[in-house]
């Protein structure tokens, strides 16, 4: 289902060029405005938890953060802009807005798309997989008998960590009992099959949500290509 969201790096691109949009807006109304830059990140997926040993070693239960390199350079420290100036731009972030380019991110509030519903009723579906319920059983008896307590019942964290040390420590049982009751991999493995057997129901509309998704990728990076980003930045 991943392939229907944008990827970070794509993510990264089209909203640098909603902001050149805005921008644009902004400087058309008589005023300039710096480009904002910076990286774009992304969280490890903990749907289920930690699952990798290394992570876990590393950054206890934390995720891992990839960066993203940004397409635009740091906007510097600007003086305080006038009434008017901040007048034009809210009225720019308000009249551009998106620009027409399609919120497609993983999780948003409100979400009602095809894809986010394949998920949700995957995710349900995955929670009651008898399968899913051993793989949540043996783990759980695992965690207990080394002294862990879950943060609640149906929680795939815990409780108790009070230095990064401890955390760590947790951690690594934490994985430890998942490789022991059959590998961290299960449940997403339960979880793709669910939403394997939905997409087919569902592939003329997720069809639509991918050229839609490739159209609005290929728009924002000639919206940069138009404001002086190469496509080697891209």
């Amino acid at each position: 289902m991943s392939s229907y969201w944008y990827s970070d790096r794509e993510n990264v691109i089209v909203n640098t060029a909603v902001a050149f949009l805005i921008y644009d807006c902004v400087e058309d109304a008589g005023f300039a405005v710096g480009p904002q830059g910076g990286d774009g990140k992304a969280l490890q997926d903990r749907s289920y938890g930690q699952w990798s040993r290394s992570i876990a070693a590393r950054n206890g239960f934390s995720p891992e953060i990839r960066r993203i390199p940004g397409v635009l350079d740091a906007q510097p420290e600007r003086s305080p802009v006038t009434a008017r100036q901040q007048e034009a731009e809210t009225k720019c972030y308000n009249s551009v807005g998106r620009a027409g380019f399609p919120e497609l991110l993983q999780g948003l509030a409100g979400d009602q798309s095809i894809q986010n519903r394949i998920v949700q009723t995957s995710v349900a579906l995955t929670d009651r997989d008898p399968e899913y319920l051993s793989y949540r059983r043996a783990w759980e008896d695992c965690v207990a008998a080394k002294g862990l307590k879950l943060a609640g019942s149906d929680s795939w964290s815990f409780q108790g960590a009070g230095s990064k040390e401890e955390e760590v420590r947790m951690a690594l049982l934490d994985v430890q009992c998942k490789d022991s009751s059959g590998g961290a991999q299960i449940p997403y493995d339960i979880l793709a099959q669910y939403e394997a057997a939905q997409m087919k129901d569902h592939q003329a509309e997720l069809n639509e949500v991918a050229d839609q998704k490739a159209a609005s990728v290929e728009r924002a990076k000639q919206v940069l290509r138009d404001h002086g980003v190469a496509d080697a930045r891209l």
